[in-house]
């Protein structure tokens, strides 16, 4: 269950001392990214946000837009925006590609110039299940199918073991405003079609399929964390 209780014990696994770090959050004004905003505005954390309006989807992009920076307003968190036009050569494809470089170019320049320690992006349990399908079939090997990391880069992910029922549950009962990307319905890309086609089948055939998931998850990540820690054992052993 997701609550401020559970999210602030998730964060302390990836950072033992949040508050002495200032973080960067990207935020779209979907469900997944404002319950975050709300998680870390509850936590009185120090951190700014960060909104990238591709106008993509017209009136839509600019009520996402507005959402994200009516919230920032009203709670006095700075915020920083990025408006895509003609200077970024949208493509006639890998719009997906596209759209990621621009909006981690922008996080990273804001990290730079405001001095922010993490950035932090609001990916979930099925987030990870979908990418894991999409590298399944992509014949990756263990690293590949190791998933979403949740602390890699100066990144953060404290969503990640959290499910978007969960994320959906804890906006209703928080009264939290939030808007839905109808585009993300259509099946035109293969994150999309594992979204709306194949996860709901497979949620059929066990009701605590993303839960077994999660744990199956973490056995495969036990092989990558054994070598590290072997490797950080050897490390100690030379300076020693």
């Amino acid at each position: 269950m997701l609550t401020k209780e559970t999210f602030n014990h998730a964060l302390r696994n990836l950072l033992q001392n949040p508050e002495s770090s200032h973080f960067l959050l990207a935020v779209s004004g979907g469900a997944d990214s404002m319950v975050l905003l709300q998680l870390f505005n509850s936590l009185e954390l120090k951190f700014q946000v960060a909104h990238v309006n591709y106008h993509l989807r017209g009136k839509d992009s600019d009520a996402d837009h507005q959402l994200v920076q009516d919230f920032c307003s009203e709670k006095d968190i700075p915020f920083h925006l990025y408006e895509v036009s003609d200077k970024d050569q949208k493509p006639e494809n890998s719009i997906q590609n596209w759209a990621r470089n621009i909006r981690y170019d922008f996080f990273r320049k804001i990290q730079k110039t405001e001095n922010l320690d993490y950035l932090v992006t609001a990916h979930h349990l099925n987030d990870q299940l979908e990418t894991f399908l999409i590298k399944l079939s992509k014949a990756s090997g263990i690293h590949g199918l190791s998933g979403i990391p949740a602390n890699e880069n100066q990144i953060l992910r404290p969503l990640l073991n959290f499910t978007k029922d969960e994320i959906y549950a804890f906006a209703e009962a928080n009264n939290l405003e939030f808007r839905e990307d109808v585009s993300n319905q259509k099946n035109d890309y293969l994150r999309n079609f594992i979204r709306n086609e194949i996860a709901p089948k497979l949620f059929e055939t066990n009701e605590n399929f993303l839960q077994n998931f999660a744990r199956s998850l973490n056995f495969l990540n036990l092989p990558a964390r054994a070598v590290a820690q072997e490797s950080h054992q050897t490390a100690l052993s030379l300076i020693a």
